[in-house]
């Protein structure tokens, strides 16, 4: 058995065969030359009219499948079809170097992508595949040559290198079980399908496509972010029960939608969902979701070539509060630079960059960003409830500031006369430890916390979530990170605002019974696990989540908190956690599966 560790782009756990599929790439002569200009013209004129029927065929197939907002995935390709200032340099290379069509579009894309290629941002760098991916079509129109897709017979799980838009509506999704991909990220074309699919995908999983051996039985754990390659018996019969565990989980769960999510001791607790793409506010909606406690507004940036101008981003946050449907959502401004370097403001790479320009630092220091933003955000108040909420607070200083950007842009907006909401909250992210010793001076200027408990468990642990080799000390049931987040709470309390989390600790359901005895008064988790959460949260009572977190705290070493918990977990909720396991918390604290 080999196994294959990736990043989790949806969750999920499926065993089926392997479907390998590799593209096969035409790579045009760039130096082939025409003594008949107008020829290569007309040439060109009908591979992109080919290349516009088959994306806008593959479009339709998609809308008629999953819907409209889906089908705009293609939109950025057929939009590559009409750009006459590209179209333009193309066809100025076949009048002026004599080039035939294949090599002039090819050079004219390359030249094209330059800058996204330099940016190093992955987000960045996978809007290549889109172009690309039209760069290929046009070229297989040119040459004659006819694109594959995988035909699949049975059942699969899709192993590839890489998936553009055009090959993922292309393909049957019936016979999906789940996706394997060497690049891509969690928040790519590919990623957002299968969490409306609801299976399981993987992606950077690197070499998996070229290692892995076609028809071979996988076994993916979209919960560790592990795919194993002929797996053992045992393993087998592992994931044959969790498989059956979840389809019973999820039709017990289904019914949990409109219930409240109440200890057994009346306890209320506020279930929100996080959020990457608009189109996971339906799933957090069809779940339960009272509210959307996290939209992480980079995707509205990334998704454009150039930075998005007020009206443009107004329209974004509009979508978001319809698809709402009234509850309550918190927007967090812009948070990049370290992982999520922004190129198209001139951003370099940086030597250390979790400990770079990011978050408020990067806001402070272009104020006209942060401004376009805010704008948009309070027009936007019109449509629903919203909040908004900052990134990487260190201190007074960087709160202040901002609190003063926002009163200057309400200024100007009432004397433009713009409607808005003038009483929107104003809330920070708790995620680095200067936070935490500064929160009783942060909870008396703030109206809210909310926990970022994926980047606190990087800074309290100096540990790098993204670097494979220690990303698996980052535990945040570590007694330090608790007990960070104990001081948080502590001091919002006194401060008398209201605190909640949002981070990745918040999905599973063991660590969030932890969260809700520290005193955190609402849970905003990813979208498929607010059902298997509800169902904790009703199964125990707020008494005992209290004692299980002051005893948690209390305990010295990460080994002692898991220890702990497992024998929390085969006592007092030993039922629950048999059943939770199987809808969306599979991995309990400890547990390597």
């Amino acid at each position: 058995m080999e196994s294959f560790r990736g990043i989790v782009a949806s969750g999920g756990v499926a065993l089926g065969p392997a479907r390998v599929w590799r593209r096969l790439v035409v790579n045009p002569n760039l130096g082939q030359k025409t003594d008949a200009p107008a020829e290569e013209h007309r040439r060109l004129d009908l591979a992109l009219s080919e290349t516009r029927r088959q994306l806008e065929e593959l479009r339709t197939q998609l809308q008629d499948r999953l819907g409209q907002d889906h089908a705009t995935i293609l939109d950025a390709q057929l939009l590559i079809l009409d750009d006459e200032t590209f179209l333009g340099q193309v066809r100025e290379a076949i009048d002026d170097q004599r080039l035939r069509a294949e090599a002039a579009f090819s050079r004219a894309m390359s030249e094209a992508l330059v800058p996204l290629d330099l940016s190093g941002d992955a987000l960045f760098r996978e809007r290549m595949t889109d172009f690309r991916d039209v760069e290929q079509r046009v070229i297989r129109a040119l040459s004659d040559h006819v694109s594959t897709l995988p035909t699949l017979e049975e059942p699969c799980i899709l192993v590839s290198s890489d998936l553009t838009p055009s090959e993922t509506a292309g393909l049957d999704f019936e016979k999906i079980l789940g996706f394997c991909i060497d690049g891509g990220s969690d928040t790519g074309h590919t990623a957002i399908i299968a969490r409306s699919l609801g299976v399981p995908a993987l992606v950077g999983l690197r070499r998996a496509s070229q290692e892995i051996r076609h028809e071979s039985m996988l076994a993916l754990d979209g919960e560790l972010g592990v795919v194993h390659s002929d797996p053992d018996p045992a393993v087998i019969r592992r994931f044959e029960s969790r498989i059956r565990r979840r389809q019973g989980a999820q039709r017990r769960l289904a019914g949990l939608q409109t219930l409240p999510a109440v200890t057994t001791d009346g306890h209320r607790i506020a279930l929100s969902a996080n959020i990457e793409v608009p189109e996971e506010i339906d799933i957090a909606v069809r779940n339960g979701a009272e509210a959307i406690g996290l939209v992480r507004t980079e995707y509205f940036y990334f998704r454009h070539e150039v930075l998005p101008n007020e009206d443009e981003q107004l329209g974004e946050y509009l979508d978001v509060l319809r698809r709402a449907q009234g509850r309550s959502v918190t927007f967090r401004v812009l948070d990049v630079g370290g992982d999520k370097l922004l190129a198209a403001v001139g951003g370099v790479r940086e030597y250390n960059p979790f400990l770079g320009l990011r978050g408020a630092r990067f806001l402070l220091a272009n104020p006209e960003i942060l401004r376009t933003q805010l704008r948009a955000l309070y027009r936007a108040s019109v449509e629903g409830p919203m909040r908004l909420m900052l990134p990487m607070i260190c201190d007074l200083t960087e709160m202040l500031a901002f609190e003063d950007h926002a009163r200057r842009v309400r200024e100007s907006l009432l004397e433009e006369g713009h409607d808005f909401d003038t009483e929107v909250p104003l809330g920070i992210m708790i995620e680095t430890p200067a936070a935490v010793a500064m929160a009783e001076e942060l909870a008396a200027r703030a109206e809210f916390f909310s926990l970022g408990t994926n980047d606190l468990t990087q800074y309290v642990l100096a540990v790098d979530r993204s670097n494979l080799r220690v990303s698996r000390f980052a535990q945040p049931q570590h007694p330090a990170v608790l007990r960070a987040i104990r001081d948080a709470v502590r001091a919002a309390d006194r401060g008398r605002i209201p605190v909640a989390s949002c981070g990745d600790m918040g999905s599973n359901p063991v660590l969030a019974m932890l969260l809700i005895g520290l005193g955190v008064q609402g849970i905003s988790a990813s979208a498929a696990s607010i059902p298997a959460l509800k169902e904790a949260i009703r199964s125990i009572s707020f008494a005992d989540a209290q004692a299980w977190a002051e005893e948690a705290t209390s305990l010295s070493t990460v080994e002692e908190v898991d220890a702990f918990l497992r024998n929390k977990t085969h006592g007092l909720l030993r039922e629950f956690v048999s059943r939770s396991k199987a809808s969306g918390g599979d991995r309990e604290p400890g547990d390597e599966a």
